[in-house]
């Protein structure tokens, strides 16, 4: 139910209501004010949880209602009714005007159908057993096999087991390299569908599972390297031509031991007979030469032994090429993918050492070379020399760089690869923890059980619905509807009637129109109270859930109606099968006959003040009203009147008046009182002031103070009260008098009024 408005605000003439403290709503609660008040502002407050549409009287008003249910409190504003826990049905002018819609030509109201009793008992028995049935299949399937089905859908939900999984595999797992559209709860069922039929073959050992995590977070931040590095071996080529000029000579004409003995005069002279050619004068010395000196060197220098000299000088170069041929600048390791690097390195460390031989074979033909070029005349020994052959080494090296190119060149489908391996150990090892598979099957199971659960239930559902047909009533609405009015209208003349299914109303035979606000309320009302009776039969019941709220029900009505109105509720909500109860009224005469059923308690002016469900709307002068606790003073007298009398007159006895209780209603219930008083002294004069000046003589002083309590009129000037403004020493003065001139001058009524 609800227990307290802790805010109203803009809402009509509640600006900024809060409950500060006020004592909780009760099942069954009165509430009473004065017209204009802002009682029927408060019964829109329900209507708009009624209709769950938070603009329905007052757009951008604010709220917020406490209600308790199995002593659970729970809040809920104007952006959460959808969620509200009870159902409302609201009694006021609103619903007054809704029910008559049928004013307008061609319109009906709606039928209510209720249930007639079955006189042998048998149709009732039948669907009681059904219905039994129905709830014990909806337990089992509820309470059973949907847990295991709910159960088991929390992997793949909206923030399930499935999308944690993943939240924790990005982050804890991967080093967030995937992002969430890579990795969700979709991704995981996909991968769940491929591995769940055999978990342990997607599982990886320690030692493949840590290799393939780093192959799947592994960054690409490397390129292609040069891996063809053409190197043709010419050692052996080089060594045999090495040995053809050591074997082979030069012929000498003629013997010059002194050319023969020095080598550098035999370099020198070579190379100055071109300088002498056709010469008679050493350009040395410039003495003449001697005759025949030119061709007797000719002669020693034969065209043989040039040969041998330019042979030596052209592999000399070619040995010096190969040597530098052998100078390779390879890629830094760091350049490759640190899974090749060691191999990559031990290769270069490999063909380095063998470099080192190679160049040690060329430098054994360079010497071979030398030596040949100090002795040209004769066949001199090769030095021998070790066929080193580079093509493994050369092979390793490529080998490694072409592992690393070949690497780059499938990294995206290896590292896709990797993501899929590593995924499906994760996925499958955490199946694996959760049991997945039993679960699954034990679902599947469930889901199928629940489909014959549910086929029983509808079949059911039909049988019951063939044998409640045969116990489904319009009449009984009828009857409902026509019973209520004849008690409400105590006349029997307008009746409701059935036709084409459809309620129609009647005056003494014909359609009815021209109906007075009496009649239309009491028609209403009846519908009213025939809905709710219908929330009450249902199957099952829904009065319940439902809080109800009654907003004057006797407007419109004469004095005569009270106690037919007082009945039909007293009948009716004796039975405590509603959810929570409001009655509110202006007419103080309805509020105490009220009090009279005993519906809302026992209470009188003795009774505990929190368990008093009576409650008061009162109106401030800043036009903005509060609910209140209702004064005890109103609860414990048969009248109004009385109950203003004893307010007032409590208030003139006390000496500390400054601290009267109900010191903020004093105001209206002084000019209340007066207007009370006076219409009972003279009830053909209609306002208030009129009958002042022909009950009171001039020199009377309650005449004088009428005009203070004008300034108290209607809005009451409240907060003039609470800021102890001097007017406030006026009223204390205003009540004296009054209550002074009511003793001396009409002293039968005093007693009267004092018991007496």
């Amino acid at each position: 139910m609800i227990t307290k408005i802790n805010k109203l605000k803009k809402f009509g003439i509640y600006k900024d209501f809060s409950w500060n403290g006020l004592d909780d709503f009760k099942q069954k609660n009165l509430i009473y004010g004065w017209n204009y008040s802002g009682k029927t502002t408060l019964s829109k407050l329900f209507q708009t949880i009624e209709f769950r549409d938070k603009n329905k009287h007052f757009s951008g008003s604010e709220f917020d209602i406490t209600t308790k249910k199995d002593n659970t409190e729970l809040n809920h504003t104007q952006s959460d009714l959808e969620n509200f826990p009870y159902d409302i049905k609201v009694f006021n002018s609103d619903y007054i005007k809704r029910i008559f819609t049928f004013d307008l030509p061609n319109s009906n109201i709606q039928p209510i159908s209720f249930y007639l009793g079955d006189p042998s008992g048998e149709l009732d028995n039948k669907i009681k057993i059904l219905n039994k049935k129905i709830i014990q299949l909806e337990n089992i399937r509820d309470n059973r096999y949907q847990k295991i089905v709910d159960e088991f859908s929390d992997y793949n939900k909206k923030n399930g087991k499935f999308t944690i999984k993943a939240k924790e595999i990005r982050e804890n797992y991967l080093d967030n390299k995937l992002d969430q559209n890579n990795l969700n709860k979709a991704k995981i069922q996909q991968i769940t569908d491929k591995v769940k039929s055999d978990l342990s073959k997607y599982i990886l050992s320690d030692i493949e599972k840590e290799k393939t995590k780093e192959k799947a977070i592994t960054e690409n931040t490397f390129e292609l390297q040069k891996e063809n590095f053409s190197f043709i071996e010419k050692l052996e080529t080089l060594a045999n031509k090495v040995k053809s000029i050591l074997e082979d000579s030069a012929p000498k004409s003629i013997p010059l031991p002194e050319l023969d003995e020095n080598k550098i005069l035999f370099n020198w002279v070579q190379a100055g007979i071109k300088l002498h050619e056709n010469e008679t004068d050493c350009k040395f010395c410039t003495n003449p030469l001697p005759k025949n000196r030119i061709n007797d060197l000719n002669l020693y220098y034969s065209e043989k032994l040039q040969e041998i000299q330019n042979k030596i000088e052209s592999v000399q170069k070619e040995l010096k090429a190969e040597n530098d041929k052998l100078n390779i600048q390879f890629p830094d390791k760091k350049n490759l993918e640190n899974s090749y690097q060691n191999d990559y390195e031990n290769s270069i460390s490999a063909y380095t050492k063998t470099v080192n031989q190679y160049k040690a074979q060329l430098i054994i033909l360079e010497k071979d070379l030398k030596r040949k070029a100090s002795n040209y005349f004769n066949n001199i020994p090769t030095t021998e020399i070790e066929i080193i052959t580079l093509k493994k080494e050369f092979d390793n090296i490529e080998s490694s760089i072409k592992a690393h190119n070949d690497w780059l060149n499938q990294f995206d489908e290896n590292k896709a690869k990797s993501i899929s391996e590593i995924l499906n150990h994760y996925i499958a090892e955490y199946l694996q923890t959760e049991n997945y598979n039993l679960k699954e099957s034990n679902k599947i199971k469930s889901a199928q059980i629940i489909s014959n659960i549910n086929s029983i239930i509808s079949s059911n559902n039909d049988d019951k619905l063939v044998l409640e047909t045969q116990l489904k009533s319009s009449v009984k609405g009828q009857e409902e509807l026509n019973d209520i009015l004849e008690i409400l209208l105590h006349r029997n003349d307008i009746r409701i009637e059935i036709k084409e299914d459809k309620f129609t109303l009647e005056r003494s035979g014909h359609l009815a129109s021209n109906l007075s606000e009496g009649e239309k309320s009491a028609i209403a009302f009846a519908y009213f109270l025939t809905e709710l009776k219908s929330l009450r039969d249902d199957e099952p019941p829904k009065l319940y859930k439902t809080i109800v709220f009654i907003d004057d029900p006797i407007s419109s009505l004469d004095s005569n109606h009270i106690f037919q109105v007082r009945l039909l509720i007293h009948n009716f909500f004796k039975i405590k099968d509603f959810a929570q109860l409001f009655i509110s009224t202006h007419n103080f005469e309805f509020f105490s006959v009220m009090l009279d059923t005993k519906l809302m308690g026992r209470i009188n002016k003795d009774t505990v003040e929190k368990n008093r469900p009576l409650y008061f709307i009162k109106r401030n002068d800043n036009n903005n009203s509060v609910i209140k606790k209702l004064p005890k003073a109103f609860s414990s007298y048969k009248s109004e009147y009385v109950g203003l009398f004893h307010i007032i007159k409590e208030f003139n006895d006390l000496e500390d008046k400054e601290n009267f209780t109900n010191l903020l209603i004093l105001p209206n219930a002084v000019r209340r009182f007066l207007e009370l008083y006076t219409i009972m002294k003279y009830p053909s004069v209609n306002e208030v002031d009129n009958r002042v000046k022909q009950i009171f003589n001039p020199d009377d002083k309650p005449l004088y103070n009428t005009k203070l309590l004008h300034w108290f009129s209607h809005q009451n000037q409240f907060e003039k009260v609470q800021q102890h403004d001097d007017k406030i020493l006026q009223i204390e003065d205003a009540i004296s008098e009054l209550l002074e001139y009511i003793e001396t001058k009409d002293n039968l009524h005093w007693k009267g009024l004092n018991g007496e």
